[in-house]
């Protein structure tokens, strides 16, 4: 009997490891599945913003980071701020470092963006090799900022193919709406039809009431059908838009709850039940919008980060249509958008009469672009401590240059990676915006702060910067990105903080 007890307790043990291996690997199947659900079926590359826990902060991965969906498998590829990083470990498996003598750089396989990503990085900046525990958070991006992740845009729908299918059909060119400043759309006129073409979005025919749609149209022109009164927006930059033309009756749906708009007439149009929540652009609710009437939804580019939702909008018989605003480099772009809403809702000379009034104040600005000598720098600090600046010849800075002043951090690079803004080091920030005459804090992402020491309060060096010793310390109002309309507001803000005149600034406070 006391030969079989030591057999017994192995059997037993061995049985108790079998089922926990049996429920964990049943556990991760369960995951898996639920994970590769959310993968699209199609090759695509995204761009994400991160935060970065762990370590000492010196050193950091580069944000936003390219993550590729490829044959059903993600993979986000990491650069790090260092070069002394020789291998990553991440879920289980080692990748070793891809540079040849540059910041170290590792493609690294994920399951998703839902959850933070534990990870082990070896450095041998030290004296030994050492491993050193992260974690990766996915920033969820807020509908105000979320054009600025740096999507990587689809290809255009075939433009000459849907305008010859309309003149086979008889039509021909009347009338084109081609924009000053936006470069992003045009609109053909067909008589009574108008072909909006939309760079990196697609082709939208609106076909008049009780007319029907011409025949031989390639299958990628978005068909909407006049008239348009009962919109899922989930563009929050166009509400402005639409709110100025005079069609904000036309939303009935918005993406955005009521207690995040800075827009008054939307946010009153929900306490009144003229406008009802109907989910955000990654989770709608299909119920509420197919109940409503739907006749079209307007959504801005982190829809192609769920193309699943895009294919069951269209599926249930709602034209989609991707507004590409926020890749729009002039300041009067983005506003000479209400155009093209003017058109879709039939406010054409509404639309036309509010871009010519706020011409008139942005173009006196443009128009005397006398150098203020002044530099600015614009800026928010994100969670875990990094600098997130604009990139130089983005709409922020080109507002900024435009109003006689000069944008600083400069080695920023360009936007053509995607992304719109960057993350820095604070010390790398401080060489280069340290002598800022002004400096802006960027309130639409972080919140607003109400004063220089809760700056200082993010990080002690703000105290060494030549805006903060000379009381040139600003912050932009919340609803900044919201209010497209008031881009030439805005614009004459920073001319006039630039030049020191004092006032009550439309989206600037000064703190003390």
């Amino acid at each position: 009997m006391a030969k079989k007890t030591p057999f017994n307790r192995i059997t037993a043990f061995l049985c108790i490891v079998l089922m926990a291996f049996c429920v964990t690997s049943c556990a991760s199947r369960e995951v898996t599945s639920a994970i590769e659900e959310k993968i699209p079926a199609g090759d695509e590359t995204v761009y994400a913003d991160i935060t970065l826990e762990g370590g000492t902060g010196k050193a950091y991965i580069e944000s936003p980071v390219e993550i590729t969906v490829k044959d059903g498998k993600m993979s986000a590829k990491l650069i790090w701020s260092s070069k002394n990083y020789d291998y990553m470990i991440v879920g289980g498996k080692r990748y070793d470092n891809e540079s040849n003598g540059g910041k170290s750089t590792f493609t690294v396989e994920i399951d998703g963006t839902e959850e933070p990503l534990h990870v082990v990085a070896d450095t041998v900046a030290m004296s030994v090799p050492h491993e050193i525990e992260y974690v990766i958070r996915w920033e969820k991006s807020e509908d105000h900022a979320d054009d600025e992740t740096g999507t990587k845009l689809p290809a255009a729908s075939d433009t000459d193919a849907a305008v010859k299918a309309l003149e086979n059909a008889g039509m021909s060119v009347t009338d084109t709406i081609e924009p000053e400043y936006a470069k992003r759309f045009i609109i053909r006129r067909f008589g009574d039809y108008d072909l909006i073409s939309i760079e990196n979005s697609g082709d939208y025919l609106l076909v008049p009431e009780n007319s029907s749609v011409p025949e031989g149209l390639p299958d990628t022109t978005v068909i909407i059908k006049k008239p348009v009164d009962s919109t899922y927006l989930v563009s929050t930059s166009a509400m402005d838009l639409i709110n100025a033309c005079g069609a904000i009756d036309r939303i009935k749906l918005s993406g955005t709850k009521e207690s995040d708009w800075y827009v008054d007439e939307a946010r009153s149009a929900m306490e009144s039940g003229r406008m009802i929540y109907a989910g955000r652009y990654r989770a709608p609710d299909y119920e509420v919008i197919l109940e409503n009437g739907c006749d079209l939804a307007i959504e801005n580019t982190m829809i192609y980060h769920e193309p699943a939702v895009q294919s069951k909008l269209t599926e249930l018989g709602i034209p989609v249509l991707v507004e590409t605003s926020s890749y729009e480099n002039h300041p009067l772009g983005r506003l000479e958008w209400i155009k093209l809403y003017g058109v879709i809702f039939d406010k054409e000379e509404e639309a036309e009469k509010v871009f010519k009034e706020k011409l008139d104040i942005a173009l006196p600005v443009i128009s005397d672009n006398t150098d203020t000598h002044k530099s600015i720098a614009f800026f928010h600090v994100t969670a875990n401590g990094l600098i997130n600046v604009r990139r130089q010849g983005e709409y922020v800075t080109r507002m900024i240059d435009l109003a006689g002043a000069h944008y600083v951090p400069e080695d920023t690079g360009d936007e053509s990676d995607g992304a719109s803004t960057m993350n820095m080091q604070m010390e790398d920030f401080y060489s280069q915006a340290g002598e800022a005459d002004i400096i802006i804090y960027n309130s639409t992402i972080g919140g607003e702060i109400s004063s220089v020491a809760e700056l200082v309060d993010k990080n002690p060096l703000f105290k060494e910067f030549k805006a903060v010793k000379d009381s040139n310390v600003y912050c932009t109002k919340r609803n900044l990105f919201q209010k497209t309309t008031q881009t030439a507001e805005f614009m004459k803000d920073l001319n006039d903080v630039a030049n020191g005149i004092k006032r009550d600034y439309t989206f600037l406070k000064r703190l003390e």
